[in-house]
């Protein structure tokens, strides 16, 4: 009896051992790759995102798929290296190089894709880049006017003067080849899309060099989102700065403009100038546009030198029009003398005008200089307009300091007549 119950013992005792020595044996089995895990099909990339600059740029990626893969973009200025691969059933990195051209025209994305050979895994990468941006260009109102195909990120600078200001900033700039709308301005270099504003260093007539994009308006380009360069404030020319030239001297400003110096101490805004050049005609002086202005402006000859000359005289030709009557003319316009050092003197010329106002023209009276031989001197045209009545036109068409040639006096004579009064009839 005892020693069947030992024998029973050790049955149960050897099966318990073959048991643990079959687990053994079958995990030596695994240990040494008998089998593999399995690992869930899948693809991811990283990063999901790349954002270039301009002058392009080189990324790797790390692409994680369990299956063979193809890449493909959806523009041609990115591309990627490999372009195809095998996956990895452990799911192992594999590592690609994405690259972006270089950029020459405005901001752009696009996508990269990749695909599993079967179609039913992807992954995808968003690519952005920045804008060209080129280098500022120097030039005139006409050519940014008329380059319709300008492009949108390329920086022109401008110089003109500010001219219709208005108080949101806004003005016309002006050059000798035209008008342009400057939609305002900021103090310094601003991103494309920043309006600008009023600046208290822009002010009418200022000469300004600014910095902005061409933006095609409803009817007609406009520079924006500029910023000022540098200014230059309005000031009228000085006198002083005209040439000396020899007695005798003549102007005819019919033909020249004769170097004479325009100085305006009352401008108005809606004027480009009071007195205006036309060849054929001479300097003309008008303080009307698109209604009646009150105006100061002076018209400054060049210095005459008297020294050694001969009964001097003065004498100038000139159309007195659209005044409200000659003596409203002869209020509004004058002539003016100044000796070198000396202070204006307006000169009599009452005989200079004609009987009413129109359009012929008519040769002032002698003007006498005897006194001022031996002088530097100096002659100036005062043109004025008052708003509130009807602005004259004066026209200036030839100037002359020459010597008086004396006229022979008729034996009716008392020697007391004006013969240079202009109308005078020798015969009466």
């Amino acid at each position: 009896m005892i020693l069947f119950t030992i024998n029973h013992f050790n049955m149960k005792s050897l099966q318990l051992t073959t048991l643990i020595a079959a687990s053994v044996a079958l995990l030596a089995v695994s240990a040494c790759g008998g089998s593999e895990t399995k690992v869930d099909p899948s693809m991811r990339v990283s990063p999901t995102t790349v954002s270039a600059e301009a002058a392009g740029v080189s990324s790797t990626l790390q692409l994680y798929s369990t299956a063979n893969w193809t890449a493909t973009s959806s523009q041609s200025w990115v591309t990627v290296s490999p372009s195809s691969g095998t996956g990895s059933s452990s799911g192992e990195a594999t590592s690609v190089t994405l690259t972006v051209a270089a950029n020459t025209d405005v901001e752009r994305t696009a996508t990269v894709t990749f695909t599993s050979s079967d179609g039913s895994l992807s992954a995808t990468v968003n690519v952005s880049q920045e804008y060209y941006f080129p280098d500022i260009q120097t030039a005139t109102v006409k050519s940014v006017s008329d380059n319709s195909s300008a492009y949108q990120y390329q920086r022109y600078r401008l110089t003109g003067t500010v001219k219709n200001l208005k108080s949101d900033g806004s003005f016309s700039l002006v050059d000798e080849t035209g008008s342009i709308t400057v939609a305002g301005l900021h103090a310094s270099e601003a991103s494309y899309g920043s309006a600008g504003g009023a600046l208290d260093s822009v002010k009418e007539r200022y000469e300004v060099t600014i910095v902005g994009y061409r933006v095609q308006g409803t009817s007609s380009a406009q520079i924006c989102y500029g910023y000022l360069e540098s200014y230059t404030a309005y000031s009228e020319p000085s006198p002083d700065e005209a040439e000396t030239v020899s007695f005798p001297y003549t102007a005819d400003f019919t033909s020249g403009e004769e170097g004479v110096i325009i100085n305006n101490p009352t401008f108005p805004y809606a004027f480009d100038a009071i007195w205006s050049w036309t060849s054929g005609l001479g300097w003309q002086a008008s303080g009307y546009k698109q209604g009646n202005y009150t105006t100061e402006s002076w018209l400054y000859t060049k210095k005459v030198n008297l020294t050694g000359a001969e009964a001097p005289i003065a004498v100038f030709e000139h159309i007195v029009n659209a005044f409200e009557d000659i003596e409203t003319a002869k209020d509004q316009t004058a002539l003016w003398i100044k000796a070198e050092g000396g202070e204006w003197t307006r000169l009599a010329i009452s005989f200079s005008y004609p009987d009413e106002v129109g359009g012929s023209t008519v040769t002032s009276e002698n003007i006498n200089l005897e006194n001022y031989i031996g002088l530097t001197v100096q002659f100036a045209f005062q043109y004025l307009s008052d708003e509130n009545m009807e602005a004259g036109t004066w026209t200036i068409q030839k100037f002359q300091v020459v010597k008086d040639e004396e006229p022979e006096q008729p034996d009716n004579s008392s020697g007391s007549e004006d013969y240079n009064k202009p109308g005078w009839d020798w015969d009466e």
